[in-house]
């Protein structure tokens, strides 16, 4: 008898001490944190269709899970000599002039590549193709971290898979000036900037080498 009283107190006392738990646990306000995408070589890293028309919108409340990402401003590196040239001499300039061509724009997996990726060392500076201003810079989704400047002539062109960001939203960029460091964020199977270019509007992809080519900036690879 005594035995009994004692469980019966006890399961009483272990349900009381999970309800005001739960009840705790509800009061706390949920942190908002922008969730880590899960690398995936089942799915496409860079076709159109990864990323909806905003994909910089931050998760709601409760609803994102995973390690937050790092985005802090860095010191902006010196841009190489040639590329600083080059940049003075046609306004534009290779987004990663230490990597080359490892894919270029088009159908890839029975999707389009809206890009061209340009693999370098891990961490390498990423430069602003051409003078705009940044009009969006962060977490974008199946991109990683990413950076789309507005060249305000009818242009915008957009960095993906950055390991770190070196501008922030509004910001005027020059031609050749670091806006972030290569890396392999969102869906992506290594370190590389998948850069694209935009016509009008942002999800009007063109072939972005031919394009620099045009603008006196060869991107061997994709001829």
């Amino acid at each position: 008898m005594l035995l009994t009283a004692a469980l019966g107190s006890a399961l009483i006392t272990g349900v009381a001490g999970g309800t005001a738990a739960a009840a705790a646990d509800s009061a706390t306000p949920a942190s908002i944190v922008a969730a880590a995408p899960t690398p995936t070589s089942a799915s496409e890293p860079d076709a159109v269709t990864e990323a909806p028309v905003a994909p910089w919108k931050p998760p709601a409340a409760g609803t994102a899970a995973g390690t937050p990402r790092k985005v802090k401003p860095r010191p902006i590196a010196p841009v190489k000599a040639k590329a600083k040239t080059q940049a003075a001499t046609t306004g534009w300039v290779n987004p990663n002039p230490s990597g080359r061509v490892t894919s270029c724009y088009g159908q890839r997996w029975g999707r389009l590549h809206a890009g061209v990726d340009i693999a370098g060392p891990h961490g390498s500076p990423i430069l602003a193709a051409g003078s705009g201003v940044v009009v969006r810079a962060g977490d974008a989704q199946g991109y990683g971290l990413a950076v789309l400047v507005d060249h305000g002539n009818g242009y915008l062109t957009h960095y993906g898979h950055l390991s770190a960001i070196a501008v922030h939203e509004g910001q005027r960029v020059e031609a050749g000036e670091q806006i972030g460091d290569e890396g392999s964020t969102g869906h992506s199977t290594g370190p590389h900037l998948h850069f694209e270019v935009h016509q009008g509007l942002y999800k009007n992809p063109i072939e972005p080498t031919a394009w620099l080519r045009e603008r006196g900036v060869p991107v061997p690879g994709c001829d």
